[in-house]
């Protein structure tokens, strides 16, 4: 069958997955690479036809690395003053052959170096990226201030592209593919059989090209990735490191906890993959759950249960679709770049299927099916369009390298089972490449042999470790993190039951991390008064976009900024961002109203002008008095000390007000649409201004 996508294991943030190859992929039940290991050896092993022999795990070299220093990427906002640079390290960490270059950057602590301050925790942070396959450095252009400034208040926080992807090399990209999936979007019709012979010639012919250029695709994997993090440790010289990984970056860092406990502090798994788990046989069920849920939380929402079963409508449109599919416009947003795609049935069940992995998305999935019934394109084509702008930022064939030699080699095709389809498409429900009975004909056409069986064994650590887990997530389960910890002496798990993936996406989120951070082993022992503060994740709401928008209620808040504390008013129902000041009116891809109310330098004024932007599309103009300003809303009530600055799309408006306050500058932007933007300022932005007052926070 012709399916859309890959279950990406990628970190979550403001744009949901994407893939080089999005669309495209084979149901055929045929062998897998190889046959298991651990738990799941001894019952594939005669179960495996034409299975690749095991590969025996060596010991792996000594090897002194080296920083180089470089220019850092354009995608990495100038305003943090990173140190970028590459790691240079054997492909192969058992014979040293082959050379790999790893691309870094190492952003220094928020700190007043004038005044010889220095980090409050000297143990950096390291990022380990999703996917396996996601580009961490070129996504800081949309994720730098809410990833980033929270973990730089107290500690320098190390970035890097794992070999294969992103800006490493030699880059596993697989240019067949991505052409392959164009033509298919093409066709408005088209068998499975034949979709499926397209996209396995495409993947086949990527892993002869790249082995034909000196890839040793077997060298890309979980083992020596993890081995890759220690090297940079080194090369940077740091004693320890604290982890942060998200998806498959936790895989990635239980890893390393396997290899190198010593060196690492503590660690933050974030919706965690444990190596032992069947992600083959179990992803298409949890995508199912996951969904399921979904309707069900429609259905409990009085706004949204009034438009009708959710579930049923959704069925009947892919349907419909399925039969006479539609012709759409996507866009590059990012290099203004648009082709005209066929919209299928099975093109609306990947989008929602994706939409699943964020709160920010799936509550967008009433209006997405409303704006089709209504004959309506334009929601569809901002997510189709979402996920072709984000294709840029994922590496497939670092994906496959990883996933079949990893995860199909240790599954059994005869035990398979997928779960009946809800969209009532197939008798089945599978549309993703890597997990169900689809995998295993992937797999034959991106032949990466069997790993060592420890690339299936449960990793068991005493390193202080944090694993956050979303009820609605996906692709990894809450119960793939329970089983983590079962083998975790030192551990603990938190729960946030309306989360999906990437539970460090939400300010609740990243204060849990903040605050473990700072003291691991406090945290996690029995003194109740250095226990972790948890509570926000069950306090943590949003709503679907086509529910009443409730009235803009104002309420009393306090945020810090860069040390600063920040005593304003701010919407009671609105959504708390990442960091403190952010707040957003819906948890929603599709609505762009968001106030931000922060403190500090110009370096902070330059960093928001970069994020504000680049996310909107905007150019913000001049600055002008208060008395100037382009609205018919009287703000004379503020103060003349304020200066504005506008800007304006079709779609979105952003009005940004700054004034100096003693060494500091604030800052107050109102993002909103055209047609809300005066009732918002009036409503929302004018009392902001009005009451904002700050101190030295502590």
């Amino acid at each position: 069958m012709f399916v859309i996508g890959i279950a990406l294991l990628t970190a979550a943030c403001g744009l949901v997955g994407g893939s080089e190859d999005a669309e495209g992929s084979g149901s055929e039940t045929t062998a897998a690479p190889g046959v298991g290991g651990d738990n799941q050896a001894a019952d594939n092993a005669d179960a495996a036809v034409e299975s690749e022999a095991q590969s025996e795990e060596l010991p792996l070299i000594d090897f002194d690395a080296v920083f180089t220093s470089g220019t850092c990427d354009q995608a990495i906002p100038s305003s943090y003053d990173a140190r970028c640079g590459t790691v240079e390290v054997p492909m192969d960490w058992e014979t040293g052959d082959g050379t790999v270059s790893l691309a870094v950057a190492v952003f220094p602590a928020a700190v007043d170096q004038a005044e010889g301050a220095t980090p409050s925790d000297s143990t950096p942070v390291m990022y380990l990226e999703g996917g396996p396959g996601g580009h961490a450095l070129e996504a800081l252009q949309f994720t730098a201030p809410d990833f980033l400034d929270p973990l730089l208040e107290d500690r320098d926080v190390v970035v890097f592209d794992q070999r294969g992807a992103g800006l490493s090399e030699p880059r596993l990209a697989c240019s067949e593919v991505t052409a392959a999936t164009r033509d298919l979007e093409d066709i408005p019709v088209i068998t499975d059989d034949a979709a499926d012979e397209r996209f396995h010639d495409a993947l086949a012919r990527c892993r002869q090209r790249l082995e034909s250029e000196g890839v040793t695709l077997s060298s890309f994997n979980t083992r020596f990735s993890a081995r890759d993090v220690d090297a940079i440790r080194q090369a940077l010289g740091y004693d320890q490191v604290s982890l942060l990984g998200v998806s498959y970056g936790t895989k990635l860092g239980l890893e390393v906890l396997r290899q190198k406990p010593d060196v690492v502090r503590s660690a933050v798994l974030d919706s965690v993959f444990p190596p032992e788990v069947d992600s083959v046989s179990e992803n298409p069920q949890t995508f199912v759950d996951s969904y399921q849920q979904v309707i069900e939380a429609c259905s409990a929402e009085a706004g949204c249960r009034a438009t009708g079963d959710l579930g049923e409508r959704l069925a009947d449109m892919a349907s419909r679709l399925q039969v006479e599919p539609i012709l759409v416009t996507v866009e590059d947003w990012l290099d203004g770049s648009s082709d005209e795609v066929y919209l299928t049935g099975d093109v609306l069940v990947g989008l929602v299927t994706q939409a699943l992995y964020s709160p920010q998305s799936f509550t967008d999935i009433p209006e997405l099916v409303a704006d089709l019934e209504a004959g309506g394109l334009a929601v569809v084509e901002e997510y189709l369009s979402q996920q072709r702008t984000t294709e840029r930022f994922f590496t497939d064939g670092m994906f496959y390298a990883i996933t079949c030699r990893e995860e199909v080699g240790f599954s059994n095709p005869a035990t398979v089972i997928d779960p009946p389809d809800p969209f009532g498409l197939r008798t089945e429900f599978n549309l993703a490449s890597n997990v169900g009975s689809n995998a295993f004909a992937t797999c034959q056409a991106f032949e990466n042999g069997l790993a060592p069986a420890s690339a299936n064994e449960a990793v068991q650590s005493d390193v202080p470790t944090l694993l956050l887990a979303g009820g609605f997530d996906p692709v990894t389960p809450v119960q793939w993190a329970a089983e983590a910890e079962e083998d975790l002496t030192n551990a603990l798990l938190v729960v946030a039951p309306h989360d999906s993936h990437g539970v460090s996406g939400s300010q609740c989120g990243m204060s849990i991390i903040s605050a473990f951070l700072a003291d691991p082993e406090g945290s996690l022992g029995d003194d109740p008064e250095q226990a972790l503060e948890t509570g926000c994740v069950s306090e943590r709401r949003w709503g679907f976009i086509d529910a009443p928008a409730a009235p803009v209620a104002l309420v009393e808040a306090s945020f810090v900024s860069q040390g600063l504390q920040i005593a304003t008013t701010r919407p009671e129902s609105w959504t708390v961002g990442v960091l403190d000041g952010d707040q957003y009116r819906r948890q929603s891809f599709l609505d762009p109203v968001q106030l931000h109310q922060l403190a500090g330098d110009e370096r902070l004024g330059e960093a928001l002008q970069q994020f504000i932007e680049e996310s909107h599309d905007v150019q913000l103009g001049p600055s002008q008095a208060v008395t100037d300003s382009l609205t018919s809303v009287d703000l004379s009530g503020i103060g003349a000390d304020w200066v504005v600055r506008s800007a304006a799309a079709p779609d979105v408006t952003v009005d940004w007000f700054e004034r100096p306050m003693g060494q500091v500058l604030i800052y107050v932007i109102l993002v909103s649409t055209p047609a809300e933007r005066e009732p918002l300022i009036e409503s929302v932005l004018v009392p902001a201004l009005s009451s904002i007052e700050i101190e030295q926070a502590g």
